[in-house]
């Protein structure tokens, strides 16, 4: 799609709930014309657009309003492009058992933990994704998924603009929570996610004096390391807290 502009996320909701609703609105309108699904590999981007789909569709009130803004740019909610999470696109759309056709190198006996991300799962009404999904896209490859209480406890991205500690916490408190439930790695299918819980295990040895070194890679890492994707290729590079875990893994 060309044309469309960032969806704001649940920070701008917070601060302007009307011009949150315009411009996930906008976006719909451009892929309704193009008659494509929007698939998005963001778990905010996701949730705004699926919260905004689900609205209009349901409140035929506001989507007039909407619209009659939209008009000015000779767009038109009409609902027929859903907003998708490409976890969902995956799991749908190419399916479980294709993608273990294609693994060349499983992570077989690898512990990895799951973080969902908030937005991903809540509202269940309204996102309409199960966990299962990503649970079996994990196991896809081989791995074996470790469970842990904090679970569905969020990382505290959305929170480091307004408090700092309290986002550092939560991050520590998730980390400490995987790693002790003997996870060798954890996995995100959310870049804001993915950079808070690796990065903010840096900071940990100072504010905490805890040292965890459990990497934080989003799925597309690791389904493509379990492709026979190279290191380089997948973007190991960019990760703070290294993947020394998984690579050793692989090259044995």
């Amino acid at each position: 799609m060309e044309d469309v502009g960032c969806c704001g996320s649940t920070n701008l909701r917070a601060i302007d709930y009307m011009g949150w609703l315009i411009v996930n609105a906008r976006t719909l309108a451009i892929a309704d014309k193009t008659s494509y699904d929007i698939v998005t590999p963001c778990n905010g981007c996701f949730a705004s657009l699926k919260d905004v789909y689900h609205h209009l569709k349901h409140d035929e009130e506001t989507r007039l309003e909407i619209n009659k803004i939209l008009k000015k740019e000779d767009l038109e909610f009409k609902g027929t492009a859903k907003p998708r999470h490409f976890a969902e696109a995956l799991y749908h759309d190419i399916g479980i058992d294709e993608i273990k056709k294609r693994i060349t190198k499983p992570l077989d006996g690898v512990g990895i933990a799951i973080h969902y991300g908030c937005h991903l799962l809540r509202p269940e009404d309204v996102t309409e994704f199960k966990p299962e999904f990503l649970q079996e896209l994990v196991e896809a490859t081989g791995a074996s998924v470790v469970d842990y209480p904090l679970w569905k406890q969020c990382c505290g991205a959305t929170v480091l603009p307004v408090d700092e500690d309290i986002a550092i916490r939560l991050a520590r408190d998730k980390v400490k929570s995987m790693k002790e439930a003997g996870a060798v790695f954890a996995t995100v299918v959310c870049p804001a996610c993915g950079n808070q819980l690796d990065l903010q295990q840096l900071g940990l040895k100072e504010s905490y004096g805890e040292v965890y070194n459990l990497p934080v890679l989003v799925y597309p890492q690791i389904l493509g390391l379990a492709l026979g994707m190279d290191e380089e290729e997948v973007g190991l590079g960019m990760n703070r807290v290294p993947a020394d875990t998984i690579l050793d893994h692989l090259r044995n």
